[in-house]
């Protein structure tokens, strides 16, 4: 029988014969997970610098496929959006991963943006299996009016919305995310288009990793730790403890230099 030893050797004979794709730069992760296969995760984003980041993390980790990308409200309108996400496509020179507004029912889903279209796949009967939601402040001043999170805020209706259904819901909320703030070093200053930008956007003023946390949370589960809330969301889009609320997973920290390790490899190309 050929140990376990024996087989990792000869994954890395293997892979140094052909040329290294973007999912062998981290290493030999996936033939160490003992996953039997890669989780299937769709990204719904709203086309800041912070989606791509996450987008990135996604197709670079060798445990995920990237089932497709969809545009929702946001940040930035649908042009801007869609330009940037084609750009880290072409960067990376990404074919199996597209842009597309047809979410599948039963999709596991990152959300990195308002959940409106999170909301209109429950009013068409096809709700996502999973959700992880980068957005919402608990114990902590939101960015946005009364106390609420930005992207909770954009679509409150939304969010309660999803916070009345059934949908398995993990949340990366402000409370972790500001202690994350963001800083061009983690790049290298030698780079591709994407990578010159996002260290543009990461020396800016109050710029935290928002959605780069949430996506490493799918990537890198081992990073986080989780607590259990009930939670409801008020009008305005705030989440507030409550007994009779929704039962969600809540990020409540992250091993930051485990992290930053994680961002600094996936956004190096």
């Amino acid at each position: 029988m050929i140990s376990r030893l024996e087989k990792l050797r000869r994954i890395a004979k293997t892979v140094t014969r052909i040329s290294i794709t973007r999912r062998g730069f981290l290493g030999f992760g996936y033939a160490l997970s003992g996953n039997a296969s890669p989780r299937e995760v769709w990204l719904d984003q709203d086309g800041g610098w912070e989606d791509v980041a996450a987008l990135a993390i996604l197709l670079r980790s060798p445990d995920i496929k990237v089932t497709g990308i969809s545009i929702t409200p946001g940040i930035a309108n649908a042009a801007t959006a869609r330009t940037r996400i084609t750009m880290l496509l072409e960067d990376l020179q990404e074919r199996d991963a597209k842009l597309s507004e047809d979410i599948p029912k039963g999709a596991d889903i990152l959300a990195t943006g308002p959940l409106t279209r999170i909301a209109k796949l429950i009013e068409q009967r096809r709700e996502p299996r999973a959700l992880t939601w980068m957005g919402g402040a608990i114990r902590v001043a939101g960015n946005a009016k009364d106390g609420a999170e930005w992207n909770a805020a954009a679509d409150a209706a939304a969010l309660i919305q999803i916070m009345r259904s059934k949908i398995p819901l993990t949340i990366c909320p402000l409370d972790l995310t500001n202690d994350f703030r963001s800083r061009e070093n983690v790049l290298s200053e030698v780079g591709s288009r994407v990578v010159r930008e996002l260290r543009k956007a990461y020396g800016e003023k109050d710029r935290y990793w928002w959605d780069e946390l949430a996506a490493a949370s799918i990537a890198a589960p081992g990073l986080f730790r989780r607590e259990k809330l009930k939670l409801v969301s008020t009008r305005s889009g705030r989440l507030v403890p409550d007994k009779g609320g929704k039962l969600v997973e809540v990020l409540t920290s992250c091993n930051a230099p485990g992290f930053e390790s994680l961002l600094s490899r996936s956004l190096r190309f």
